[in-house]
This record gives structure tokens, C-alpha cells and sequence, in this order.
């Protein structure tokens, strides 16, 4: 017992901690000697450029297979050791500008956004929820996330960005209309 209480100790002295409900250990702060990808396209080449100019590079997925669009960003955690943000089942101009609106308040304002809080001034007429990402989904929705982390010896902490039905209500609230799920299925343990 007095082992695994050390590793813990350890862990989270050098940045890496347990997200609430998950199995693995989440680094809390980017590592200084992180290194970077090395680019294999054009699009990985604009994509780190992106990323070392404004702090951060937004991805899209387009919808198949019955599973919904969603789009997720890459940087905020190494450039403002803020977790990485998704959003799932929006068209890909609204999920970007909310993760725009989410980008201009962690890099421009500084602001550290709380996971299950929730703001209703994100957007006008629109409120969200974050809820932390479970690691079993990293690997299905966050994939060039992954590439762009991958020199880091712990996962990089994510989080989705939850809006609610046409009534207001989040999925975890009584009254939820549950056909918005297959729209926007939930990555993490809700509230």
C-alpha cells in the first residue's frame, strides 16, 4: 500500500494525476522537452504551424458510418496547459466557432474553463457543459490528437463540450430529449 501511495506522490509531482472516473493517469501540465510530430503531409506541416502561431489547430471529422461529425482541437494543453476541447454532432462551421469562442477565452483571456460547470454565456442563446473525456475514447475521436502527443509518456487531458436539447436540457438532466444522443454521444462521467 505505502508503494502505490509513493507512485501517486510521484505522479502527481510531475504533473500527472487521475481524472475523476478514469483508470489512467492524465499529465496536468505539458513536459518542457515535449517534441513535436514530425510532419509526414502538407496538412501535418500547416497544422503545426497553426499550432506554434496561435496556440492551437481545430480538426473536423466529417460524419460516416452512422456516426455523427464532430470536431476537437490541438495545442491548448502544451501551449496553455489547458485540456484539449471536442465537440460532437454540430455542423463544422457552429463546432468551430464555438471552439473558437472556447480558444479566445483559454489563450486570449486567460481563462481556465471547469469541467462540469455550467456557462451560460458561452454564446449567445447557448449554454454548454465540459465533461472530461474518458481515455477508452481517445483512440476513436481523437486520433491526431494522439500523433500530436505522442511524445509525452502520459495522455493529455480532453474535454467535450455538451449542449443541451432544444428545451435546455443535458443529457443528465430528467426531462432530456435521448434521440440527441446518437447525435452527440458522451465521452466521459456526466455530473
Amino acid at each position: 500500500m505505502l508503494r502505490a501511495y509513493t507512485l501517486i506522490l510521484v505522479l502527481i509531482a510531475s504533473g500527472i494525476t487521475f481524472a475523476k472516473g478514469a483508470a489512467e493517469p492524465f499529465m496536468t501540465k505539458p513536459m518542457e522537452s515535449f517534441t513535436a510530430p514530425t510532419p509526414a503531409s502538407k496538412y501535418d506541416v500547416q497544422l503545426l504551424k497553426e499550432i506554434e502561431e496561435l496556440g492551437w489547430h481545430n480538426v473536423h471529422i466529417s460524419a460516416e458510418s452512422g456516426s455523427p461529425e464532430y470536431a476537437f482541437t490541438i495545442g491548448h494543453f502544451q501551449k496553455q496547459s489547458h485540456p484539449e476541447l471536442i465537440v460532437i454532432g454540430l455542423p463544422a462551421n457552429i463546432a468551430h466557432k464555438l471552439l473558437n469562442i472556447a480558444a479566445i477565452k483559454i489563450a486570449g483571456a486567460n481563462e481556465k474553463i471547469e469541467p462540469y460547470k455550467e456557462y451560460t454565456d458561452f454564446t449567445e442563446g447557448l449554454s454548454v457543459v465540459f465533461v472530461p473525456v474518458g481515455i477508452e475514447h481517445y483512440e476513436e475521436y481523437l486520433g491526431y490528437a494522439n500523433w500530436y502527443y505522442a511524445s509525452m509518456p502520459s495522455p493529455y487531458p480532453a474535454m467535450q463540450m455538451v449542449w443541451p436539447d432544444r428545451e435546455g436540457k443535458f443529457p443528465w438532466e430528467p426531462g432530456y430529449d435521448k434521440s440527441f444522443l446518437k447525435f452527440q454521444p458522451l465521452l466521459g462521467v456526466t455530473p
